[in-house]
């Protein structure tokens, strides 16, 4: 819970992104599926959350649901229960699914994700988990929509091939 980004790696990866990704990602959706362990690193985000919108965490164990400003945390069990609740509350807009290479590719197995967005950083950190892993053993294919480079990130943007 110190060092979510392993030790060394909050001085070699700003958690986030760019500003300009940051208000992107927060402006589009109506829902947010997050893990349950970026909930805990940043204890829920107190009473300041960046999101202003219903945010799922993916979770074993039970949690009542928790109110801080204009955002609701509700635990769930699951990545495809988590995107279903959310969906059912975003009014149509996107659902985000961030904060976790395991939530990602949960959401990925089953075919719940159409657009994939990554945060590459130029460094290789030597650990960690990867993302996406445990895909299963069918290639899933992606079409590049966008591609910006912003120092010293590159970002870019994927539509999941069905």
């Amino acid at each position: 819970m110190k060092q979510p980004l392993g030790t060394g790696g909050g001085a070699v990866l700003r958690p986030g992104g760019a500003p300009w990704m940051v208000d992107e990602v927060l402006g589009l959706p109506g829902a947010v599926v997050a893990d349950r362990t970026m909930h805990d690193h940043v204890n829920g985000w107190d009473e300041g959350p960046p999101f202003t919108m219903p945010v799922f965490a993916v979770t074993h164990w039970p949690h009542p649901v928790r109110v801080a400003g204009a955002t609701t945390f509700t635990l769930v069990p699951g990545v495809e229960t988590a995107v279903v609740q959310a969906k059912a509350i975003a009014g149509g807009k996107n659902v985000y699914a961030g904060g976790g290479a395991s939530v990602a590719g949960q959401a990925l197995r089953p075919g719940l994700v159409d657009e994939l967005s990554i945060h590459i950083e130029p460094v290789l950190p030597g650990g960690g988990a990867r993302l996406p892993d445990d895909l299963g053993t069918s290639p899933i294919r992606l079409e590049r929509t966008r591609l910006t480079e912003a120092e010293p990130a590159t970002h870019p943007r994927y539509r999941v091939r069905r």
